[in-house]
């Protein structure tokens, strides 16, 4: 482990003494390398002091700011059990480390980060004899306040951390269970923090898994955060500050009382379903829908969105944006919602399918017709949530099926438990875990009949009972790149004068995708979006001019492609989905590799800064 010693600018910091550190705390800088770095150097500013001891960018490079001796003022208005006693103020017994970051939840953390977060922490838990309850996160200890480091796999990292740690191990079966939480809420683009109340109210009321956790962290890109920030409320107009989290079949809220942004009591949590119809009621349903559509959010005037209304308690909440998608030359426009999917025919909004009813004939659709669609919004859904295919007969799909459990959220994850590997999948309305032969196990492959499944609801998670559906592959074929069509929706704009656009220019958008996207339907500025998770939007049709590209000339010629963050900080699941983009696009509209730029701001040839994205990849199909 290699640690480079950079001093800070300002002295935001104290002296402190040797034996003073008892906890170690985990942050995100919700900002990108390197100004963030820039930023914890200078000390923040004068109006937001800020230090921290050590600094881990994407790359895995560690950087030291302060000496661990010294009191760095990193975890601000902060409450923890410290060696048996509540401390007011974490700086003075702790140790902060920043993970480079944008704190969207959403926002990989490369495997060359967490390797050094892990050596680094191991180092310093052992050193310093910090006890496992004492490693937490930033949000853990200001949870009113703060949401850092969102997105992080806690539970696996905190375990790996104290492996081999005599009296440091997890019960199995509660591991398993924190894991499955870990994953649930990481899959929202949250974390759980210690004793959370809206948690506790969504469990009481059998809401299910949270789809989103929503922030109020302003939508300024790529804004360095500060010891005393305010991330977590949302301000509302009339309103006290709330905690607000989305779960599959509800939204919760509760007011965040004092001055110190304490977590309120469960009792205090709310129902946007309780909630009467008025200014709150409108503006909770606007930040959820929100939340899921980047780009639209909640339109009172469309079809989709007032169907909804009516039913939301059959639908869930949404958990993806409204988007077209294409079967058999026929164009409709789908919304996926946590336990179902809506969709109408391009043109026809007031034909209304729901997924659940596309079992036998219906308005203006054959039995074969009901199928295909149910098959291809299935398969839709899968690849945007796992980025795998749907597969009817897979063991997972089943279980989840005939469990009732709604749309699948994230990935699968595989954890290890006492050294067997364990594959977990979050649903809206459950996590299920599977125990699987080997590590390496391919998902696609068939699994030996003595396979179980068990779900995060049952009492004895780690045994299961035995898989009554039968055994099977676990899921689908891996998908490709995913691709969401929103340009369905996007206001008309200048056709270009040019036959075709013969250009392809890249250029870096400073992220978060929230910040981004929230007023590009009126800025029209790019054709497409790729996060940094891998997601590729479709903003706008190419025969429309983007007002981001430089210059008339290249406005008629070029379509334009926006990278949350920034191409040259893409981890891979953001490369390869950018990859796919570049060769899809350059192949279908027969753009030249020479005609391939990225420009920030002066346009410079993909092919010297950038060539291997023209390079890699392979001929996936469109996902």
């Amino acid at each position: 482990m290699q640690i480079e010693w950079l001093e800070m600018t300002r002295r935001h910091y104290q002296p402190g003494s040797p034996g003073r550190v008892r906890m170690v705390v985990l942050h995100a800088t919700a900002g990108r390398a390197p100004g963030d770095l820039g930023w914890l150097r200078k000390g923040g500013d004068e109006r937001r002091p800020v230090s921290v001891h050590y600094y881990i960018d994407k790359t895995g490079r560690i950087v030291q700011l302060v000496k661990e001796d010294d009191i760095a003022w990193h975890a601000g208005k902060s409450t923890w059990a410290v060696d048996g006693r509540v401390i007011q103020n974490c700086n003075t017994v702790s140790i902060g480390i920043e993970l480079e970051n944008l704190n969207s939840g959403r926002d990989p953390y490369p495997e060359a980060q967490y390797a050094a977060a892990l050596a680094l922490t191991r180092d310093l838990v052992r050193r310093h004899n910090v006890p496992r309850g004492q490693l937490v996160r930033h949000l853990d200890i200001a949870p009113g306040r703060k949401t850092d480091p969102a997105g992080f796999p806690w539970q696996r990292f905190v375990s790996e951390v104290y492996a081999g740690i005599p009296g440091a191990s997890d019960d199995p079966q509660e591991h398993l269970r924190a894991l499955m939480h870990d994953l649930a809420y990481r899959a929202a683009g949250g974390a759980l923090p210690a004793a959370w109340p809206l948690f506790a109210a969504a469990r009481a009321a059998g809401l299910g898994m949270p789809v989103a956790a929503i922030s109020g962290r302003p939508l300024v890109p790529n804004a360095p955060a500060a010891q005393d920030d305010r991330d977590r409320a949302v301000r509302l107009r009339g309103q006290p500050p709330l905690l607000v989290e989305v779960y599959a079949r509800d939204l919760l809220y509760a007011p965040v009382m004092g001055e110190d942004d304490a977590s309120p009591a469960p009792a205090a949590a709310r129902r946007l379903s309780d909630t009467p119809p008025g200014a709150l009621r409108d503006e909770l349903i606007r930040l959820m829908f929100r939340t899921a559509d980047l780009v639209n959010g909640f339109q009172p005037g469309w079809a989709f969105h007032q169907y909804w209304l009516a039913h939301a308690a059959e639908l869930g909440a949404p958990v993806g944006p409204n988007h077209r998608i294409v079967l058999a030359g026929r164009a409709y426009a789908c919304q996926h919602f946590a336990l179902d999917s809506l969709c109408s025919p391009v043109g026809d909004w007031r034909t209304i399918y729901r997924l659940g009813e596309l079992s036998g004939v219906t308005a203006g659709l054959d039995l074969p017709g009901a199928i295909a669609l149910r098959g291809a919004l299935l398969d839709d859904l899968y690849r945007a949530r796992t980025a795998r295919r749907y597969d009817p007969a897979a063991l997972l799909t089943r279980h989840a099926e005939s469990r009732r459990l709604g749309a699948p959220l994230a990935p699968p994850e595989v954890a290890m438990i006492e050294g067997q590997p364990y594959l977990l999948t979050p649903y809206a309305l459950d996590v299920l875990a599977c125990r699987l032969p080997r590590l390496n196990w391919p998902l696609e492959q068939q699994l030996p009949a003595e396979t179980t499944v068990s779900a995060l609801s049952e009492a004895l998670v780690t045994l299961g009972a035995p898989a009554s559906l039968g055994p099977g592959a676990l899921l689908g074929a891996p998908g490709t790149s995913t691709l969401l069509d929103l340009s369905l929706y996007a206001p008309a704009r200048r056709i270009r004068a040019s036959p075709g656009p013969d250009t392809l220019l890249i250029c870096d958008a400073p992220g978060p995708a929230a910040a981004d996207l929230r007023y590009e339907a009126d800025a029209a500025r790019w054709h497409y979006y790729v996060e940094t998770g891998g997601m590729i939007y479709r903003l706008r049709d190419e025969r429309y001019a983007a007002a981001a590209a430089p210059g008339a000339d290249l406005a008629e010629r070029a379509v334009v492609v926006a990278v949350e963050g920034g191409a040259a900080s893409a981890g891979l699941m953001q490369r390869a989905a950018l990859v796919w983009l570049v060769r899809t696009l350059s192949t279908g509209l027969r753009i030249a590799p020479q005609r391939v730029h990225a420009f920030s701001p002066a346009p410079v040839p993909l092919d010297r800064q950038e060539p291997a994205l023209i390079a890699e990849g392979g001929d996936n199909d469109h996902g």
